[in-house]
């Protein structure tokens, strides 16, 4: 299992319940993680995404209110495959449940303040390091165990 987020320069997540930034990059980057695999996350993140289900993927939402979802693509009909990745993809609630559980977390910081409302600061002990690619507008990080 794996998770993935970007932050910015402050560790802020989020703002208002969005993310504040738009950066073609990070999302570039998001998408060719995860399509073709299963993405998990809680109710406020899938809610907050432009488009829902996300294309090309399983999406599965972690919630105690399941009548609130109509597309089937929320479903979790099948288990997935033993070629396919589970991403965790938001929100904190669930980075801080699940990061402990992931071999590997993706982990882009955006290079400005977005003068956001909800922090990320995970502690990433236990793990390693390497940068994945850096340059003036962001740089991704790949923890791993």
């Amino acid at each position: 299992m794996q998770a993935i987020y970007a932050v910015d320069s402050k560790k802020g997540l989020s703002k208002n319940g969005v993310i504040p930034w738009k950066s073609k990059k990070d999302m570039q980057f998001f998408v060719n993680k995860t399509k073709n695999n299963t993405v998990v996350m809680g109710r406020n993140t899938y809610f907050s995404l432009p488009q829902r289900p996300l294309k090309n993927r399983k999406n599965v939402v972690l919630t105690n209110e399941p009548h609130l979802y109509s597309e089937p693509d929320v479903l979790f009909t099948k288990m997935y495959e033993k070629n396919e990745k589970i991403f965790f993809i938001g929100g904190k609630t669930i980075y801080e449940q699940f990061i402990p559980l992931c071999e590997k977390v993706w982990v882009t910081e955006i290079k400005g303040d977005y003068d956001c409302d909800l922090f990320m600061d995970y502690d990433f002990t236990g793990f390693s390091s390497r940068i994945h690619m850096e340059d003036e507008e962001l740089k991704i990080v790949e923890y791993f165990v």
